[in-house]
């Protein structure tokens, strides 16, 4: 498959789970607001699940430029998802906090710089105008 392809596969897969966070993330808010608890819980549980496929896409996209930083990213999502599954079937919510804070978070954030990293050099390579960059349908280079 010719690579400007898979960067646009894999761009529009960042969409995809992001709509999908976003979803889920109001789900959980009204869940909290106007539901009843177990509700709000089973919505957070969903929302960590879908940061894990979210950082599974991100690492698909670094993978395109770089397959030795996607390995190291997709190594430590095996770890956070195998911690994850033990969390969730503990139910503690106090263990997923200490989970979201120490493992899931920092996660996020270096996929998410490593794949801003990636879509900023192609940006320059392209020679178009890098600004502030965000995931949006409809941005094929």
């Amino acid at each position: 498959m010719p690579k400007r392809k898979r960067f646009s596969l894999a761009e529009r897969r960042i969409v995809d789970v992001k709509t999908n966070l976003s979803r889920i993330s109001r789900q959980r808010l009204l869940a909290y607001r106007e539901g009843p608890p177990e509700e709000a819980i089973s919505h957070q549980f969903r929302l960590l699940e879908a940061e894990l496929r979210n950082v599974e896409a991100l690492a698909e996209y670094v993978g395109t430029v770089s397959p030795a930083a996607a390995r190291e990213l997709t190594g430590h999502l095996t770890i956070a998802a195998s911690r994850f599954r033990e969390v969730r079937a503990a139910s503690d919510m106090f263990a997923l906090q200490d989970y979201l804070k120490k493992e899931l978070v920092p996660l996020v954030n270096k996929s998410e710089q490593a794949a801003l990293l990636v879509a900023t050099a192609l940006r320059q390579a392209r020679r178009k105008k890098t600004t502030p960059f965000a995931w949006k349908p409809g941005t094929e280079e």
